[in-house]
């Protein structure tokens, strides 16, 4: 995995501990993509979600940093599932 793919999930699991990450990085921008698992986003609309994922990011990453992300999911184990049975 790309250095900096692994600070964004070191930087992830730190924020959301117990968290699953799964990142890649996008060809032939090699910005960062992904989906953060989560049991702490049950009952939590996607926008709310989505400001604590950000929050996180920008604390921890510079803003050149943070340009090089594209679209991280957050969703919870069980919301996982039924994608995955879909």
């Amino acid at each position: 995995m790309e250095a900096f793919a692994k600070k964004v999930k070191d930087v992830l699991v730190a924020g959301f501990p117990k968290a699953t990450v799964d990142l890649e990085v996008a060809k032939p921008s090699k910005k960062i993509g992904g989906l953060l698992v989560w049991e702490g986003f049950k009952g939590i609309e996607q926008i709310k979600r989505q400001t604590k994922l950000w929050k996180v990011l920008r604390h921890r990453l510079t803003p050149e940093e943070q340009l090089r992300i594209t679209a991280i999911l957050t969703v919870t184990p069980q919301e996982r599932e039924v994608c995955q049975e879909a």
